[in-house]
């Protein structure tokens, strides 16, 4: 991108605010956001929203050590508790509504599997739920593992996929060509 993507304008702020305030208009009991590169500057601009940051040092590792920073954030009491979970979501999503968040999460509320994500035309996409028995899983992940996708093909039989009607839940920003599409969507 040549900049930090998460800072770019998009529709009345930027990228990040956008994710984060669709993630404060859905049913999470708390959302934390996980910070690396240009933590600082993204810190201040998030400031004044009701979420709690926290710090991967090893962000120049990828996407799997600030999800790991994450998980290792959550509460241990809550842990123990049989039903609770938690999500992930990326930064570079900002078409993914409140609306959509919330059907997934009453779809995790609704069934008994372990992990529930959105489907659009067969492909996987995000927000992704697990219940916390996987944490410790995602925890063991290594450098060279194929990430949080590795546990889809372990832990298939505790899969739920909830079909949706929007590729919403497929589209990221990983371009200037995508965030010039995404900018011409959404005026």
């Amino acid at each position: 991108m040549g900049e930090p993507k998460q800072l770019l304008p998009f529709a009345d702020s930027t990228i990040v605010e956008t994710v984060i305030d669709n993630m404060l208009d859905a049913k999470f009991n708390e959302v934390i956001v996980v910070v690396g590169h240009c933590a600082e500057q993204i810190q201040e601009l998030i400031a004044d929203r009701a979420v709690r940051t926290v710090f991967n040092p090893d962000y120049h590792k990828g996407m799997l050590s600030s999800i790991q920073a994450g998980i290792r954030s959550l509460k241990i009491a809550d842990i123990k508790k049989p039903r609770n979970a938690f999500s992930l979501m990326l930064v570079d999503q900002p078409f993914i509504t409140s609306t959509l968040i919330d059907k997934v999460i009453d779809v995790y509320a609704q069934t008994e599997k372990g992990i529930v994500l959105p489907s659009y035309n067969f492909r996987r996409g995000h927000p992704v739920i697990f219940n916390y028995k996987y944490a410790d899983a995602i925890l063991a992940l290594g450098v060279n593992s194929d990430g949080v996708r590795s546990l889809y093909k372990t832990y298939h039989e505790d899969i739920h996929y909830v079909n949706v009607d929007t590729d919403a839940i497929l589209r990221d920003i990983d371009y200037k060509e995508d965030y010039e599409r995404a900018l011409n969507e959404h005026t």
